[in-house]
């Protein structure tokens, strides 16, 4: 009888850490294309993220992921990305998006920006 409880307990425990450490996603890889909102040409050097955008315009961040202790049934997180747009002369803007159980993505996990208008600071002078 002790034996049988001894194994029990054995594969409870081992079932209860079945999925003890996980890899989630922080940030899919984002791609796409920085153009001036006016002249409608490419943007080169923009700073996206932690990158420069290309001669052409494009850019592509690459994925982030985080190792996470759980339990066996918990979902994934919520997965919420806010990435700047920076160019001296240009309005900041932000790549944002969210999705409800985005943290659970695959490893290769993919977003397309397309392409993304940045409009001139225009100064106002009294």
């Amino acid at each position: 009888m002790k034996l049988l409880f001894r194994l029990l307990f054995v594969i409870f425990i081992s079932l209860s850490f079945q999925s003890c450490l996980v890899n989630r996603c922080k940030r899919p890889q984002i791609t796409g294309y920085i153009y001036d909102a006016e002249t409608k040409q490419p943007i080169e050097n923009c700073k996206v993220g932690e990158t420069l955008t290309q001669l052409n315009g494009s850019f592509s961040l690459k994925e982030k992921r985080y190792r996470q202790f759980t339990f066996f049934g918990f979902e994934a997180p919520t997965l919420s990305v806010n990435e700047p747009i920076q160019k001296e002369g240009y309005e900041p803007q932000n790549i944002q998006f969210m999705q409800p159980f985005g943290g659970g993505m695959k490893k290769g996990a993919l977003h397309h920006a397309d392409t993304i208008y940045i409009k001139k600071n225009i100064l106002k002078t009294n």
